[in-house]
């Protein structure tokens, strides 16, 4: 089967008749049914039995069509590089980042790069991280940004700054349980409800590790899909999270966050594709990052120490 045949028979195969596979793929009826049948008879075997109007695939066809997906799948990241690859007239930095860090720091990052780089175009997506392996690869994006080293083989991974991860409750609920149980406040914990992160996100190991050392059970409590939203439950007196040390140092006064001295620091990690290194463009950008954290870091008020 060439390209075109493979083309013709996803469509097929996926809309289920030729009149809907033409209108997917932009070509007439006619011409699905004969590449089809040219098809069929080069493989010397039915794809399809045709009846009252609808085309049913035979035994040979699901097998075909499971391998060829696959094949399918990356011709259409090639088409998507091959556009991504395309240059835009004054620069171009396309970038990915957690919802943490497009909240937390990506907006000194983009103020900077704009007084520094005012005609360059600059494209941010906000990504999880088991988003972030498509996007690098396709090139839809030149870098990405999160927590923790990626374990994709094709990614490689450098780490920015390290920090400590904090948990966060709210104020005064933090107040009485320092009050209730000085030595060990944490444990007061044990008895309100954990709000962690739902998916592949890594901060999900962090905040379920939290919990078995309170002997708190992880399956239990509130689910979300954004540290933003946990922390909004968490003001509302719904529960306790934990967030990262950037998340830690932007947080208003009706919030608490108490630093993790006894657990693993998190890394902030940039990502790229090994095969295909970010542009010069986002280079420079990648450049200024370092410099920007620990800025960020040094100008924002640390977290609170009981």
């Amino acid at each position: 089967m060439n390209l075109r045949q493979l083309e013709v028979f996803q469509a097929v195969m996926q809309t289920g008749n030729m009149s809907a596979a033409a209108r997917l793929i932009c070509i007439t009826p006619s011409a699905v049914s004969k590449t089809i049948g040219h098809t069929e008879l080069q493989l010397g075997y039915k794809l399809f039995v045709r009846a009252k109007g609808t085309l049913a695939p035979t035994p040979e066809a699901r097998v075909l069509f499971e391998e060829s997906t696959v094949i399918h799948r990356k011709l259409d990241e090639l088409k998507r590089m091959a556009i991504n690859l395309r240059q835009v007239d004054g620069g171009q930095v396309r970038l990915a980042a957690l919802p943490s860090i497009s909240h937390e720091f990506l907006p000194l990052v983009l103020e900077k790069h704009l007084t520094r780089y005012p005609l360059v175009n600059v494209e941010v997506r906000t990504l999880h991280q088991d988003q972030m392996v498509e996007a690098l690869l396709t090139r839809r994006v030149d870098f990405a940004l999160g927590f923790y080293t990626h374990p994709h083989p094709l990614l490689t991974n450098t780490v920015l700054m390290s920090g400590l991860l904090h948990l966060v409750v709210k104020a005064d609920l933090w107040e009485r349980a320092v009050r209730a149980r000085r030595q060990n406040p944490m444990t007061f914990l044990t008895s309100m409800p954990l709000v962690r992160l739902v998916g592949e996100d890594p901060m999900c190991q962090s905040i379920d590790a939290l919990a078995r050392h309170l002997g708190h059970s992880a399956t239990t409590g509130l689910q979300v899909h954004t540290s933003r939203l946990a922390l909004e439950l968490v003001r509302r007196g719904m529960g306790w999270t934990v967030v990262d040390f950037l998340t830690a140092r932007n947080l208003d006064a009706s919030l608490r966050a108490v630093p993790l001295h006894d657990f693993a620091s998190i890394s902030l990690q940039m990502y790229v594709a090994t095969s295909t290194p970010p542009s010069q463009d986002a280079l420079r950008m990648v450049g200024m990052l370092p410099g920007l954290l620990h800025q960020m870091m040094e100008n924002s008020p640390p977290p609170r120490r009981e």
